[in-house]
């Protein structure tokens, strides 16, 4: 594949020497060929963009284990995830941003981890996960750090993790594979229901995999707001008006099911482009999204549009 370089990847991993020397473990069961997946360099992810027509990618850790009894530990692995990914940021100017891992469940960290990331680092948003093994995102003990993010008008990447609840619920099968994207619905649901999308209109959230199952859930879902008076007055244009504030990446959705239950929810100009690289190939997602019959300015909006909007920070030449 040879196109000149325009689209903006914002599903994007990295893995740092730390990450890899503290994950490698679990990750080796979670994730298919992970020894493989484990010898990336920058080089890589660059030849995989240059292939694939990426002009810029914003960098995140897919996922950590949650340490809510060692946050000294949480803390330094996220410090460490975030120097290594703007000093790619600084290395290779225009071709990386960066998401900063947050290291949740660790509130008052995570406020001074905000500001460094932020203000010393300039990244671009912020990563988080959707469950921090029995705490998912809407969790009242988080407000604090939604309420800074919302101050300070940030994005937000949610990647999936499997929960404390479900690692071996189907032991034959991949558990990332069926979890992924309940685990996103379980989020959304939390951050939702759990009044944090209504309190924090500033804030940009973008979660994986087209929402996990939300498309498909949403309207069977939103029927709790016509039976309870305290969803009703939380959300009085209803949870679909709540859905549809919500971004969302095209990875594993570059498919006509996929994308059609989506594009019933949401519209074009609430999704993004994203590649999962290295787990997945990036023309896995360029080809699916061109096979789906959307008009120009759809795939545009997709492709870069859509995230020069949420992070103007990333308005680079292209």
């Amino acid at each position: 594949m040879s196109t000149a370089p325009h689209r903006i990847d914002v599903h994007h991993h990295i893995l740092p020497p730390r990450w890899i020397d503290e994950e490698r473990e679990r990750m080796a069961g979670r994730a298919l060929g992970f020894d493989t997946i484990a010898q990336w360099t920058p080089s890589m992810s660059l030849d995989a963009m240059d292939r694939a027509g990426i002009a810029t990618t914003v960098t995140s850790i897919s996922t950590v284990i949650t340490r809510p009894d060692d946050p000294a530990r949480a803390h330094a692995l996220a410090r460490d995830c975030n120097e290594f990914a703007a000093r790619l940021t600084v290395d290779h100017p225009g071709r990386f941003g960066m998401f900063a891992l947050l290291p949740l469940p660790h509130v008052d960290l995570c406020l001074k981890e905000i500001e460094y990331a932020a203000d010393v680092l300039k990244c671009d948003g912020f990563k988080m996960q959707t469950s921090y093994e029995t705490q998912w995102p809407g969790d009242p003990a988080f407000a604090p750090v939604f309420d800074e993010l919302n101050r300070r008008k940030a994005t937000i990447f949610f990647h999936p993790t499997v929960p404390g609840c479900c690692s071996n619920l189907l032991p034959d099968l991949n558990a990332p594979m069926i979890e992924y994207p309940f685990d996103t619905t379980r989020a959304i649901m939390s951050l939702v229901y759990g009044g944090t999308v209504k309190r924090c209109p500033d804030i940009n959230f973008i979660f994986s995999h087209g929402g996990g199952t939300i498309p498909m859930l949403a309207h069977r879902v939103a029927n709790l707001v016509n039976v309870r008076k305290d969803l009703a007055e939380l959300m009085p244009d209803g949870a679909i008006a709540e859905f549809r504030k919500l971004n969302f990446d095209v990875v594993s959705v570059t498919n006509p099911p996929a994308m059609a239950a989506l594009l019933a929810l949401t519209t074009a100009v609430k999704l993004l482009f994203g590649t999962d690289v290295p787990y997945v190939k990036p023309e896995s997602t360029v080809d699916g999204l061109a096979g789906l019959g959307l008009s120009a300015a759809d795939i545009r909006a997709i492709e870069y549009e859509n995230a020069l909007r949420l992070m103007p920070s990333l308005k680079r030449p292209l």
